[in-house]
């Protein structure tokens, strides 16, 4: 086990971001909580563009995220049992507050399947990943007000951070709740954490999701999203293995890794 000492100056100012989304989006949550469905309710679902998804805001039974779970807080998710997760691969760096998350190197083979940005547009998937860019990607869903916030704040605070060290890179957020996270509401999504070009958000069925969460090795409890863990994933090039970092992490933190997968024999 090792122990990295890794600077979180800018975590409070992160943390304060999500909260204000956490307010922002709670009428939302309330609006969506039970949409805790099943693998075989989502059976079939397509990637809609945003004209058939104009129904939709008035989708009742969309609410109730799994009773109990509206008071879950961040910290209730920053280290919970990683399910399969070989241990002998990884490590543990420590933040000056106290906190841990972990740290794996790991092979993952993106799967081929097609999905949609946040313009409504088809993407291979598999395609997007066969990039010799640095990649950065992340699984959230805009309803959610506990580690969601959070990790977006991060990927949005962090953008020219990323781009000061190698601005020729690529983020990707894939949405675990596809039904209701329609291209509009990524698009929204996209607006509030100042999102720019090179950060893309997907979509989809929910079968073709599903894949690339298991794809990922990203699997929650119980098939429910409320569950989902903080994992961010890392890769210098299309070449190179992923890194998986698991626990909240802020922008200078990320920063600090990102520039150590480019540039290791510096750091």
């Amino acid at each position: 086990m090792i122990l990295r000492h890794i600077p979180f100056s800018r975590m409070r100012a992160g943390l304060f971001a999500a909260g204000a989304f956490a307010v922002l989006t709670s009428a939302g949550a309330l609006a969506h909580d039970g949409h805790s469905h099943g693998h075989s309710d989502h059976q079939g679902h397509a990637a809609r563009t945003d004209d058939a998804h104009t129904g939709h805001d008035a989708h009742a039974g969309h609410d109730g995220h799994g009773g109990g779970h509206d008071g879950h807080a961040a910290m209730d998710h920053r280290m919970p049992a990683h399910l399969g997760m070989d241990e002998a691969n990884n490590e543990m760096a420590m933040r000056p507050d106290g906190f841990h998350y972990k740290r794996g190197r790991h092979a993952y083979a993106a799967p081929a399947v097609a999905l949609r940005d946040r313009q409504g547009r088809k993407v291979e998937f598999a395609d997007l990943l066969a990039t010799d860019r640095p990649v950065l990607l992340n699984f959230i869903f805009t309803s959610c007000a506990t580690i969601c916030p959070v990790q977006s704040a991060t990927f949005g605070q962090v953008q020219p951070d990323l781009a000061a060290i190698d601005p020729d890179y690529l983020m990707v957020s894939v949405s675990i709740d596809p039904e209701y996270d329609t291209p509009r509401r990524l698009r929204e999504y996209a607006e509030l954490h100042a999102a720019q070009d090179n950060w893309v958000m997907l979509t989809g069925q929910f079968d073709d999701i599903f894949a690339v969460v298991r794809a990922f090795d990203a699997v929650y409890k119980g098939e429910n999203k409320m569950y989902h863990r903080p994992l961010t994933f890392l890769r210098a090039s299309a070449d190179a293995p992923w890194l998986r970092l698991e626990g909240l992490l802020g922008a200078e933190e990320l920063a600090g890794e990102y520039a150590s997968l480019l540039s290791p024999e510096v750091n």
